[in-house]
């Protein structure tokens, strides 16, 4: 029996092979060509279609990370941006590190979600733009789920099994298994409680 689920799994991924053998080759290039950006790649990165990134030499993806189609991921010169294991990053997100973003495993961010650790400085007298940036680390759990279209901003530390609802923006720490909603994100229970 064993063999034959073996027999079975390699028959579809043959199947798989020949419907798209250029989508499986173009694959193989998008990673090489993160590598060539400076990208630690882990074990079995999944590219849902092409990704940017911006500088790269400290972005670290852990091994079955999975990344969207347009997705985003920028670094300063001295920041650092780290995917843990089986976390995948949804369509069209957008991750900035200009210190430090940490990412933990096992995380679900949506697509369109703003993730960054960085922000301009807003002091009266002086032109925004002209101001210099100010950067406060992020740092994720693990088994996070972010809901889509949500911004984690400056400063967020978010505990392990939370729950970002959709269109939350979090601008304060989030305690382990906590759900949270709204902008600002506010709590408003816990995973260890039942639903009202």
């Amino acid at each position: 029996m064993n063999c034959l689920s073996t027999f079975i799994k390699f028959t579809r991924q043959l199947k798989v092979f020949i419907r798209s053998p250029f989508s499986t080759i173009a694959l193989l290039v998008r990673r090489q060509v993160l590598r060539l950006k400076g990208v630690t790649v882990g074990r079995k990165l999944c590219l849902e279609g092409r990704i940017d990134v911006a500088v790269g030499r400290n972005v670290r993806l852990g091994d079955y990370v999975r990344l969207g189609g347009g997705v985003y991921l920028g670094t300063w010169p001295t920041g650092k941006l780290v995917v843990g294991d089986n976390t995948y990053i949804g369509r069209w997100s957008i991750i900035l590190a200009h210190e430090s973003v940490m990412i933990g495993s096992d995380c679900l961010i949506a697509p369109g979600c703003h993730i960054t650790d960085v922000n301009h400085g807003i002091a009266p007298g002086e032109l925004i733009r002209n101001q210099p940036l100010v950067s406060k680390p992020v740092c994720i759990g693990n088994d996070v789920w972010v809901g889509v279209g949500c911004s984690i901003l400056p400063g967020v530390t978010i505990g392990d099994g939370v729950v970002v609802g959709a269109r939350s923006v979090v601008t304060n720490d989030v305690p382990a298994n906590a759900v949270v909603v709204g902008a600002p994100a506010r709590l408003i229970r816990y995973r260890t409680e039942k639903a009202q």
